[in-house]
């Protein structure tokens, strides 16, 4: 039986398990995919690689900036631009002096950065868990595959729609903590990725550009900036807005889903972008919470010692996801104590 066990391995999921691991424990990661990161999404396509998930790490705290700067250090992580551009029905505009600070990217992709976490963590892959029980004293987790896990305590790092259906029944004697649950809502996002022509030219403003008020763009980076040194062609990143990616939901042909990104971004731009030589979509069900809880974990000891952590908890981005697997350690070695 482990002392704890670690369901996502996303960034809250990593730093949890590495800090509980640090901390003498026995730790295990369970993981529904193949690979690690959760929304820090790289994929390896046409002979380069491409973030499809988060595009860009900021810096607010201190904490989260040592962490950054060890990743620095390792080169994992440098520093890609201060400027992110805004692109409304107006025009395309340069920030604001107070919104020009520095933005990080992984040369090698955002995936990097959950490799380096992972090393002498033992992690369990393609393991979906699809039911949950327990006893007086664990927990125990049934995995697709029929494996059986008994933990301690659980800290799943999972978003919370994903986890409600798995833990619902089990957490009734626990009414406040499942309706903090209940009440986050993620909203969708579509993302495109598209390899273009050589010979075309990529203004530096095209680098990172914030879409205002556009019906279907929220984001487009250029991708292959982050790696210039190793770009064959120019790469891009395009995202939806969440209504977009809602009203487009039911679709089930992503091609036709993506289709849209790349006509708008041909229209606002220029022409050849909506045009590109190869490209590929991926819809985020899950993409960002609507609303964060405003804590940095939840908890609970009824009926056994559970934490719920994640970006969705305290606040919409890779450093809030690090300061909740942060605080999910803590809380998970007092309940150990208890």
């Amino acid at each position: 039986m482990k002392d704890v066990i670690v369901i996502g391995a996303g960034m809250s999921g990593l730093i949890c398990a590495q800090q509980l691991k640090q901390a003498g424990l026995d730790v295990s990661i369970v993981e529904k995919s193949a690979g690690l990161g959760g929304r820090m999404a790289t994929r390896r396509l046409q002979g380069t690689w491409v973030d499809h998930g988060a595009q860009l790490i900021a810096v607010k705290s201190d904490s989260f900036g040592r962490f950054i700067r060890k990743l620095q250090e390792k080169q994992i992580v440098q520093e890609w631009t201060r400027n992110v551009y805004q692109l409304s029905p107006s025009g395309l505009f340069p920030p604001e002096a107070d919104q020009r600070y520095t933005r990080y990217c992984c040369p090698l992709g955002m995936t990097a950065i959950a490799k380096y976490l992972s090393a002498d963590l033992t992690i369990i892959n393609n393991a979906r868990i699809i039911g949950v029980s327990h006893n007086e004293d664990k927990w125990q987790l049934l995995t697709e595959r029929q494996d059986i896990l008994e933990t301690k305590v659980i800290v799943s790092t999972i978003p919370a729609p994903q986890f409600l259906p798995l833990f619902e029944e089990v957490l009734a004697p626990a009414p406040n903590f499942l309706q903090a649950l209940q009440s986050v809502k993620f909203l969708p996002s579509v993302t495109i990725m598209a390899g273009y022509n050589a010979s075309n030219e990529v203004p530096i403003e095209w680098q990172v550009i914030k879409c205002i008020n556009d019906p279907i763009l929220d984001w487009i980076s250029y991708d292959s900036s982050k790696h210039p040194d190793k770009s064959i062609q120019p790469v891009f990143v395009l995202q939806s807005n969440a209504e977009f990616a809602k009203q487009s939901m039911g679709e089930l042909d992503l091609e036709i889903v993506g289709k849209p990104l790349l006509y708008q971004t041909g229209k606002l731009l220029a022409r050849w972008l909506a045009s590109p030589e190869w490209w590929q979509v991926h819809r985020w069900r899950y993409a960002v919470v609507e609303e964060s809880l405003g804590v940095s974990c939840l908890s609970t000891s009824i009926p056994l010692a559970l934490i719920c952590a994640g970006d969705w908890c305290a606040g919409k981005n890779i450093e809030a996801a690090y300061h909740s697997g942060i605080a999910a350690a803590e809380s998970a070695l007092e309940l150990i104590k208890s």
